[in-house]
């Protein structure tokens, strides 16, 4: 039944009074919605559509958002390494267009090519590993997360041991793969970076993995940065020419060493280099386990795979080791050294650039479904992963939400209950004393209850999050008055029949109280789902941390994207409990009205 009746709707004043209301409850509706909408949009953003304003996610309907999505994420958000890759001048992600059409039978004939090769690690690359302007949780190093922690069930220690890292736990957990261009790119062989590559190899998506273009970034690594943006293109070969007048600085200082090969026939030089750097043979077996018995039986390693030991002194002879005794520089002639790479071979062969582009457009295409899924629910398993299945907020929060209301439930109305059924002679002298502690602000207390709960020994336990919130003094007033409200007669009845007060208690007031207690559990749980600086203050432990706490730590970590599924992930256990809590909030408010 309405608060106004049919009959009395039939006034203009009153529709109009009831148009009004509508308005503004439709207005209300709206401003709540907008903003949930929005941090549902804002979850699924990358680096290209992190400033847009929207209230849906484009690039469910928009593919060529989608697509720049995914090129931004496999190229790892360098426009550089998209330079490098497609050979275009490129500066922002979002200008990235597709191509009219792809040449599938080119794209067919280049992934036969490679299969052939047996791609080196350091010829492939990674996406989705490193994200620096949406700042998130890469998606491949959460699939190497999940690979490990299916390897090593008995937890991150076991990863720490077998594979010689220090992670404190998984959240602590990151990859972040050198550019295997690079000289820079040339890590220790540990277990680690094997388990790693291993991973790239045979579990890594086929969408998320590349071939690195050494003819693209010898041109944007060395041509442009010596002969400025405008510098014409001179494309890569493997051996030096005239046309390649930085050659030999690219080879000696700049590629990763994988790329370079080395001519057998300069064996001479490399062992006088060992000699210089040895001295004797003695020596020289000693310290790297050789069994030659003579210089002349030093074969020169023509990869740094093939060094073995000598890798340090290969690297040595490329780059030229200074001999200060006899004022000598050792280092392999130009002549003997050369290039060799995917592209560089796939160019030797058919004249033309490997249709790196067009592969990217093919994988697009073959998995767009995937893609789209991936990037929709990305953020949301970052944020699941950190905050329950590899941290401990969920289930504290919900220990400490579910007991704070429990304890409101009890300790508030006992209290109320005491004053206004025994009405004692001082009981205004207390509700004022109750009242009283609403004039001081939390953070006033905060210091004198951390210093207790320090003396006390409770420091990040849950009873130093529960017991300075177990009374609440406005609850306890708020209680009193409605316990006033409630027929004495009741009571008189009971106490007639021989009911007890506690049984009164729970029977008679409790039962006729469920709209105010309603008002006080969501009250209570607001307060302890919403506290934050209380509980990182008395709670320093990371166990300990409630959702609260987590979130302003993944603020310091994560961007806008994880930010923001983490928001609405924690907007849900509110809604939940206003749904629980609202019709007996309506029954206290609609009923008494109707009556």
């Amino acid at each position: 039944m309405g608060l106004i009746a049919k009959t009395g709707r039939r006034s203009p004043k009153t529709r109009f009074l009831l148009a009004m209301i509508l308005l503004l409850l439709s207005v209300g509706a709206v401003t709540m919605t907008v903003p949930f909408l929005l941090m549902l949009s804002g979850s699924t953003r990358s680096g290209v559509d992190l400033h847009e304003f929207s209230l849906w996610p484009q690039f469910l309907q928009d593919d060529e958002l989608l697509f720049q999505k995914y090129i931004e994420g496999l190229y790892n958000e360098s426009p550089a390494n998209l330079r490098a890759a497609w050979e275009i001048d490129v500066s922002d992600f979002s200008r990235v267009k597709r191509l009219p059409e792809v040449d599938q039978e080119k794209v067919v004939r280049w992934r036969e090519f490679i299969a052939y090769l047996d791609i080196a690690e350091h010829e492939r690359f990674a996406g989705f590993t490193y994200c620096p302007i949406s700042r998130g949780r890469p998606y491949s190093s959460r699939l190497f997360m999940k690979h490990l922690i299916e390897r090593y069930p008995a937890g991150i220690q076991s990863v720490n041991e077998d594979l010689e890292t220090g992670f404190p736990n998984w959240n602590a957990f990151s990859v972040l793969p050198p550019d295997s261009r690079t000289r820079h790119g040339l890590v220790a062989d540990t277990p680690w970076w094997r388990a790693w590559h291993s991973f790239v190899a045979d579990s890594a998506p086929e969408w998320t993995i590349g071939i690195h273009h050494l003819d693209g970034y010898y041109h944007e690594r060395v041509t442009t940065v010596l002969g400025g943006k405008d510098a014409p293109r001179q494309a890569l070969t493997s051996t030096s020419g005239p046309d390649s007048p930085h050659w030999e600085l690219f080879v000696r200082e700049v590629v990763h060493p994988g790329f370079v090969r080395m001519d057998a026939r300069y064996a001479d030089p490399w062992r006088e280099l060992l000699q210089a750097r040895y001295g004797d043979m003695d020596a020289f077996r000693d310290l790297t386990g050789s069994t030659v018995n003579a210089w002349e039986d030093v074969d020169l390693p023509t990869t740094l795979a093939g060094a073995g030991p000598l890798d340090a002194d290969w690297l040595a002879f490329l780059l030229g080791w200074q001999e200060l005794e006899q004022d000598r520089l050792h280092r392999i002639p130009l002549e003997g050294l050369s290039l060799d790479s995917p592209d560089l071979r796939w160019r030797e062969l058919t004249g033309e650039s490997p249709p790196i582009r067009e592969l990217d457009e093919w994988m697009f295409d073959r998995h767009r479904s995937e893609i789209r899924r991936m990037f929709l629910f990305q953020n949301y398993g970052t944020v699941w992963e950190i905050l329950i299945v590899h941290g401990r907020g969920l289930w504290v929060t919900v220990v400490y939400c579910v007991s704070a209301v429990a304890l409101a439930l009890i300790v508030n109305p006992l209290a109320a209950y005491a004053l206004s059924r025994f009405r004692p002679r001082h009981s205004y002298a207390f509700l004022l004393y109750l009242l009283l502690t609403m004039a001081f602000p939390p953070m006033v207390t905060q210091i004198p209850l951390f210093l207790m709960l320090r003396d006390l020994h409770l420091l990040n336990t849950f009873w130093a999050l529960l017991l300075p919130g177990m009374a609440h003094g406005y609850s306890i007033f708020l209680l009193k008055g409605f316990f006033d409200s409630l027929p004495r007669e009741l009571y008189e009845s009971a106490s007639l029949d021989g009911a007890g007060e506690l049984l009164m208690f729970r029977v008679i007031t409790l039962s006729l109280s469920k709209p105010i207690l309603a008002v006080i559990a969501l009250g209570a749980f607001v307060n302890a789902y919403t506290a934050f600086m209380f509980a990182l203050l008395i709670c320093q432990d990371e166990r300990m941390w409630t959702l609260m706490v987590w979130l302003y730590q993944l603020q310091q970590h994560y961007g806008p994207g994880v930010m923001n599924a983490a928001f609405v992930l924690a907007a849900l256990p509110t809604l939940f409990v206003f749904l629980l809590a609202q019709r007996q909030i309506l029954r206290g408010i609609v009923v008494p009205s109707e009556k």
